[in-house]
């Protein structure tokens, strides 16, 4: 995992998500996350999820029938 989120990197994701960003708010973006990567790459840390996110609808949605 890089240490540094780059504004590309950013703007790229934003596009795949269909959202457009302007260059400098791609760049601030970068910015602001880039500290919070870099300590979960120094720590090599993972965030394991419990069940996969449409998992996770359809068991909400039967805890709501109940």
């Amino acid at each position: 995992m890089p240490y540094e989120v780059t504004a590309e990197r950013i703007r790229i994701m934003a596009a795949a998500a269909r959202v457009q960003l302007a260059d400098e708010s791609a760049a601030r973006i970068a910015h602001a996350v880039t500290p919070t990567v870099a300590r979960f790459a120094k720590e090599n840390l993972s965030i394991p999820f419990e069940t996969e996110p449409s998992t996770f609808t359809v068991v909400q949605r039967q805890d709501i029938g109940k």
